[in-house]
């Protein structure tokens, strides 16, 4: 019999990890999800399926400013651009608690009023878990150089 404080502690951690792990790793990976459903949100122009990301209050920030929700929501699914193919590389997601922060780059590829383009976006998300699910309550991206142009 363990009779130890230090091993029953250790003992309690390493029963305890596991779970915790298999927590988060599942909590990553539907944030994940989320932003899959965002990007094919974004081609298919479709304002609600954004709408259900994203919290009440939401806010959105990129080179051109700030924007409430309608304004963010807008800027995805409507202008001249036609984006055909938007990707997600390199997620990470960092959670604590209800809350959590999810980076990663998004590529859009599609054909604007200058012709074909292909660009990459640093995203950072905000999400929190409302009403017993994950909601977007703020965004940041901006528009990275283009290769060559490093």
């Amino acid at each position: 019999m363990i009779r130890s404080p230090l091993a029953i502690v250790l003992l309690a951690t390493l029963a305890v990890t596991p779970l915790a792990a298999q927590d988060t790793t599942a909590t990553q990976r539907t944030l994940y999800r989320l932003e899959e459903q965002w990007a094919q949100g974004v081609v298919h122009r479709d304002a609600a399926a954004i709408r259900r990301l994203v919290a009440p209050k939401w806010v959105y920030s990129d080179e051109s400013g700030m924007m409430n929700r309608e304004q963010g929501i807008a800027s995805f699914t409507s202008g001249p651009d036609t984006v055909t193919k938007a990707g997600n590389e390199q997620m990470r997601a960092i959670v604590y608690g209800n809350t959590a922060v999810v980076s990663w780059i998004r590529t859009l590829c599609g054909r604007g009023a200058n012709g074909p383009f292909d660009r990459r976006y640093r995203y950072t998300d905000t999400w929190m878990k409302l009403g017993g699910r994950w909601q977007c309550i703020a965004s940041q991206d901006y528009l990275m150089p283009a290769e060559g142009a490093r």
